[in-house]
């Protein structure tokens, strides 16, 4: 399964434009992408109070009927992750993300009872997130098998864009690991028993990336060439850029000239 992890536009004023993600959301749907992963790190969750989170939550699982949407719900608030996730139920959600404690670097079990204390008051799976370059707290393959052997947790997105590492979860847990980013597309993609890969480029070029996933492994250049072109333009800013979707402050506007590399976003036919 290829999932998108999901932008959030804003308008001119910096509020959250439901419109344009309802419009984004069937423009994907229309090019193949299977599932979404709103309010996660592309979605700049830490940027949305629970309010606009719990809008973007509703506006994608009612545009992606037939999709599968795991929104991400982490709050540094227990109980705001809670009702977040209990909307998302209620709404259709498949299941939630909760990435561990942010910020601080945490031992091993202050995570595992962060993940306990959550699965008592919450009724849908709940997937953890390792994601190495953005959460200074990882989880340990002991800590998610353990976590997994309990069921405390239905899964993980794996941001590792560790091949071996991954390789190493999915023939361990199939069917439960998700892996996150470009860069392990092709090798993931291939991995017999793997969830589902989580892309972000998927946003701006949804043919290209749904192809290269199905297996037409000619193309793979034409990805690379693009994950690198919008790293050194701004990453998530430059993404945002192609599609003229905004950012929302502490995030500036990416410097227009630095998109001249980069192909516009596909139109599809």
């Amino acid at each position: 399964m290829l999932l998108a992890s999901l932008l959030t536009p804003f308008d001119r004023q910096g509020k959250v434009d439901l419109g344009r993600l309802r419009a984004h959301v069937l423009w994907m749907t229309a090019a193949g992408v299977e599932g979404f992963i709103p309010t996660s790190t592309a979605g700049e969750f830490l940027y949305l109070n629970a309010r606009e989170r719990q809008a973007v939550h509703r506006t994608v699982l009612d545009s992606a009927k037939f999709a599968t949407v795991i929104p991400c719900v982490w709050d540094p608030n227990p109980t705001t992750t809670v009702t977040l996730a209990e909307a998302a139920r209620s709404e259709g959600a498949a299941a939630v993300i909760v990435p561990p404690p942010l910020y601080y670097d945490l031992d091993q079990s202050v995570v595992s009872d962060w993940y306990k204390g959550l699965a008592h008051r919450i009724q849908i799976p709940v997937y953890a997130m390792h994601s190495p370059r953005h959460i200074a707290t990882t989880i340990s393959d002991p800590l998610y098998r353990s976590l997994r052997a309990e069921g405390v947790l239905a899964g993980i997105e794996d941001a590792s864009e560790d091949p071996f590492r991954i390789k190493r979860l999915v023939a361990s847990d199939p069917g439960a690991i998700f892996a996150s980013g470009d860069r392990v597309l092709l090798q993931a993609s291939r991995l017999a028993g793997i969830g589902g890969v989580i892309s972000t480029l998927v946003n701006a070029w949804p043919t290209l990336v749904t192809r290269v996933h199905n297996g037409e492994t000619q193309l793979a250049d034409a990805l690379l060439e693009r994950i690198t072109s919008v790293r050194r333009a701004g990453g998530l800013r430059a993404l945002k850029g192609v599609l003229d979707m905004g950012c929302r402050w502490p995030l500036p506007p990416v410097d227009r000239s630095l998109l001249s590399g980069l192909p516009p976003k596909e139109e599809l036919r």
